[in-house]
C-alpha cells in the first residue's frame, strides 16, 4: 500500500467511502475539489472494477467544550 498523502490530512470529517459500492474493491483518490462551507468533493477511482465515485466530505464540527465547573 502506498504511503498516506498528507494533503488528505484535513480538518473534515472522515465519512469517506474506503470500498467500491459495486464490488467491494478499494477506492485511490483521484482529485480534491473545495466545495461550498468547507466541505470538499473527491473523486475516486475503483482499483478493481474502474468505477468512479463521488464523495461529499463535510467540515468536522468542533465537539463542545465542556465546563469544568458542577452544576449548581
Amino acid at each position: 500500500m502506498p504511503p498516506l498523502d498528507p494533503r488528505l490530512l484535513s480538518p473534515l470529517s472522515r465519512n469517506v467511502r474506503t470500498d467500491c459500492p459495486d464490488c467491494r474493491g478499494g477506492l485511490a483518490v483521484m482529485r480534491i475539489i473545495s466545495g461550498r462551507a468547507g466541505s470538499e468533493y473527491w473523486t475516486m477511482r475503483c482499483v478493481a472494477c474502474g468505477g468512479i465515485h463521488l464523495d461529499i466530505v463535510n467540515p468536522r464540527t468542533p465537539a463542545p467544550e465542556h465546563d469544568s465547573q458542577p452544576a449548581a
